[in-house]
């Protein structure tokens, strides 16, 4: 893969970071944007500022780079305008290249209500959440524009060394010496984000198009992952509460699971549970 051109768009987040970390291990040539907060160097990273809502700026982006594979994470969790039409116009502007760059769109396992579990690629995503449709229309937008692309989609990220961005809410709970509730009843397939980011690139390399799921292979409760993570970070749990969602009163799906069989059979390896990971820091 040696300079290969790359573009990570939100390069500076939590999966986009490790994603350039790996990508300039690998040799390639590496564009990775940011918006708010410019990362520091990283050899082999070429940093770009971009909004991915202003399209001429993005055009004028992907027109320089020229890039050869382009690996799309940014989004935002409350702003379609980011997640859906930013998605739009970065694929608009991938697609009039000659030719156009193979691009990989990470989407999430919230694309499904969650009142099953365990799904799979032939699964029919019926998002219950703004979030999740706003991912799954992009989706769309991507399949359609650039029949060539491939979509993955992956649950809950984590490693033991950088702080998820999905604990930080309960890590600044516990430093104010405040409850926080894991609910009992929620589950995700958790994934080690170095593992995804190389499986991305494993594919990226393949060029393999289409819809695959990339998450681990356990099903765990928000309780028990939140509660692990915690310990695992040094943090104490004696003020982490358990709680239902069915009785909080917020719409949320209940079991998102993913089923990753497909993935693991094309890439030649399995993803590690988080069960083994983080089983050291059981109560």
């Amino acid at each position: 893969m040696t300079g290969r051109r790359l573009l990570i768009t939100g390069g500076s987040g939590y999966l986009g970071g490790a994603l350039t970390h790996w990508a300039a291990a690998q040799g390639y040539a590496v564009r990775a944007t940011w918006l708010n907060n410019r990362p520091a160097d990283c050899p082999g990273v070429h940093w770009e500022r971009a909004d991915l809502r202003k399209g001429e700026e993005l055009s004028a982006l992907v027109n320089r780079v020229s890039p050869e594979v382009v690996i799309h994470t940014a989004y935002s969790q409350n702003d379609r305008s980011v997640t859906y039409d930013g998605t739009v116009l970065l694929a608009g502007a991938c697609s009039r290249l000659e030719p156009p760059p193979f691009f990989i769109f990470v989407s999430t396992d919230l694309v499904y209500d969650g009142r099953a579990g365990g799904y799979s690629e032939a699964d029919e995503p019926v998002p219950l959440l703004d979030y999740g449709r706003d991912k799954l229309d992009a989706e769309q937008a991507v399949r359609q524009t650039l029949p060539g692309a491939l979509v993955v989609r992956s649950s809950l990220m984590y490693d033991l060394e950088r702080l998820p961005g999905h604990l930080r809410f309960a890590t600044e709970k516990v430093a104010r010496g405040e409850s926080c509730v894991f609910f009992t009843d929620e589950y995700r397939s958790p994934v080690l984000v170095n593992e995804l980011a190389r499986a991305i690139l494993d594919l990226a390399g393949r060029r393999q198009p289409g819809l695959l799921h990339l998450a681990g292979p356990d099903r765990v409760s928000r309780l028990w992952l939140g509660t692990h993570l915690l310990r695992a970070f040094g943090y104490p749990t004696d003020r982490v509460k358990p709680g239902s969602s069915r009785e909080s009163g917020m719409l949320r799906p209940a079991d998102c699971s993913l089923d990753s069989t497909q993935a693991e059979k094309i890439l030649g390896r399995r993803f590690t549970g988080a069960v083994e990971v983080l089983k050291k820091y059981d109560g």
